[in-house]
């Protein structure tokens, strides 16, 4: 018999552990799963609720009542906290909210099931509140708490929960799910290149059409080590009008200078996300070199880092451009 386990994809490890847990009966009050958006890990924590609550008395079955209200996310017993549409973090009274549902007894099944999706966006004082819930947690409550990493999340609430990584997705699975959602050939070949083990962020690329409109900013990144100081200031005002768009102009970035790294490696060229760009990526791998190009990535992700701490993003991008720059090889008089 299929469990709702079975639909999520490469994500063996995880689910064998939670599937043991479940079978033994040995479930941890608290767990902490880590690993990128769109991996499974939500589906897994669902799964996990279902279970919890399954009339089998099993792993979740799919087709009891209560499989199908957690599938629905109607079940009375199953609570997910996540930031408020518009908020980048979760609220001390959304915590509030939970320890008070918490002391409570299930209304419909066995345990209450509390999903925190976006642990590590809670404030310190949201966390220190949630915390004295995991120190004392109530015998009918369990919790799954969702992040990134367990750095992201308070080591005083990592402590206490029983950490699970899940791996991004391979590209072949993301592939196989855009082929199952209607996305197919070299549409679904380039989306499962850029998403970086995540259908979620496939799927936003679809639906923002981010290929699209990234194919202006293929040239000035081509010529970025080659690009004067006042050129590299006009690209950081363009690219860091907004956040989000700039945040997602790194994740480009990234793809390219992976590109070029794989090219300076002499790698394998189907491992390269922007292949219809070959020349481009070969004259940058032949300019930049394996070592500047890895010091390149690095910098990269440290202005990453800093735009998720609401650093300023004009400036941020200011900095970085002129870091990639420093790198270029210097031109013969």
């Amino acid at each position: 018999m299929s469990t709702l386990f079975d639909k999520i994809q490469g994500q063996d490890r995880p689910l064998k552990i939670l599937k043991r847990a479940i079978e033994s009966n040995r479930i941890p009050t608290a767990y902490l799963f880590t690993g990128p958006p769109g991996c499974g890990r939500k589906k897994a924590a669902i799964a996990m609720a279902a279970s919890l609550n399954c009339e089998t008395g099993g792993l979740a079955c799919e087709v009891c009542s209560s499989c199908k209200q957690h599938t629905s996310g109607t079940h009375l017993d199953l609570h997910i906290t996540e930031p408020a549409p518009g908020k980048t973090g979760i609220l001390l009274d959304q915590i509030k909210s939970v320890i008070g549902k918490a002391i409570l007894m299930p209304m419909q099944g066995k345990f209450s099931v509390f999903v925190v999706d976006g642990a590590h966006t809670m404030n310190m004082e949201a966390a220190n509140t949630f915390l004295k819930t995991l120190e004392e947690p109530p015998a009918t409550s369990r919790f799954i708490l969702i992040a990134p990493d367990r750095d992201s999340v308070l080591p005083t609430i990592s402590s206490r929960c029983q950490t699970l990584s899940f791996s991004p997705l391979g590209r072949n699975i993301v592939r196989k799910l855009l082929e199952r959602e209607g996305i197919v050939g070299e549409r679904a070949k380039l989306l499962s290149s850029m998403a970086r083990g995540s259908m979620e962020r496939a799927l936003t690329y679809q639906s923002e059409e981010v290929p699209e409109k990234l194919a202006n900013e293929f040239e000035p990144l081509a010529s970025l080590h080659k690009s004067d100081h006042k050129k590299l200031l006009d690209l950081a005002e363009r690219w860091g009008r907004n956040r989000e768009e700039a945040l997602g102009i790194l994740d480009f970035m990234v793809q390219w200078y992976r590109d070029m790294m794989i090219l300076s490696l002499e790698g394998p060229e189907d491992q390269v996300i922007h292949i219809s760009h070959l020349p481009e990526l070969q004259e940058g791998a032949t300019a930049l070199k394996a070592g500047s190009l890895s010091a390149i990535l690095e910098a990269i992700e440290d202005a990453r880092d800093d735009l998720n701490k609401n650093t300023n993003v004009e400036l941020t991008l200011d900095r970085l451009l002129l870091t990639i720059r420093s790198y270029a090889p210097v031109q013969p008089i």
